[in-house]
């Protein structure tokens, strides 16, 4: 072999080999930087997840503070309106009340309670009263019942209340104690 063929044979083998080393080197490099791409993906890929969750969460907690709002509105309109509709009930009532003191059956009622307040004192002295706005029917109530009937200083739009000083009782049958009552247990 010449020695032109020995450098030919060497050039070729160098170059292949040179090839070859550029070949494994490019297939490190590409394979290098397809795990730095692949480990990008997958940080943005998590990052975005990340994104999507916070948001989510922010997004929820903006729903949920706003339904918590509308809610405390709403109770709050149907807190006033069963209000309304409470007070306008007990105002109707009032007034039928008022209507009902002009029945002959309201002085039919006061005289059962007069008696029944008669009964359970026995013999111990009482006071009677009706409301003012019942004053005129005094002399009928005392002449039904025998007994000595006042007129109360306090306003309690109707019914009848007794006291009893040597047992120190109240007997209150009057409407506005009731209507009082009945308005602090009345439910919607």
């Amino acid at each position: 072999m010449t020695l032109e063929e020995k450098l030919e044979l060497f050039k070729d083998s160098a170059i292949a080999e040179a090839s070859h080393q550029g070949s494994v080197m490019l297939a490190q490099y590409r394979q290098s930087l397809e795990k730095i791409y692949n480990s990008k993906i997958e940080q943005v890929k998590k990052e975005g997840d990340s994104y999507i969750v916070t948001q989510t969460d922010k997004i929820r907690r903006e729903h949920n503070r706003l339904l918590s709002m509308e809610q405390n509105k709403i109770k709050r309109d149907i807190g006033e309106k069963h209000h309304q509709v409470k007070e306008k009930i007990f105002s109707d009532v009032t007034d039928m009340l008022v209507e009902y003191k002009k029945d002959p059956e309201y002085i039919r009622s006061l005289e059962v309670h007069i008696r029944k307040i008669l009964a359970m004192v026995e013999n111990h002295p009482v006071t009677i009263y009706v409301d003012a706005s019942d004053s005129g029917l005094i002399p009928e109530l005392e002449q039904r019942c025998r007994t000595k009937i006042s007129v109360s200083s306090q306003d309690f739009i109707g019914g009848i209340r007794a006291e009893v000083p040597s047992k120190n009782i109240l007997i209150d049958y009057s409407y506005a104690t009731r209507l009082e009552e009945e308005k602090n247990n009345f439910k919607i």
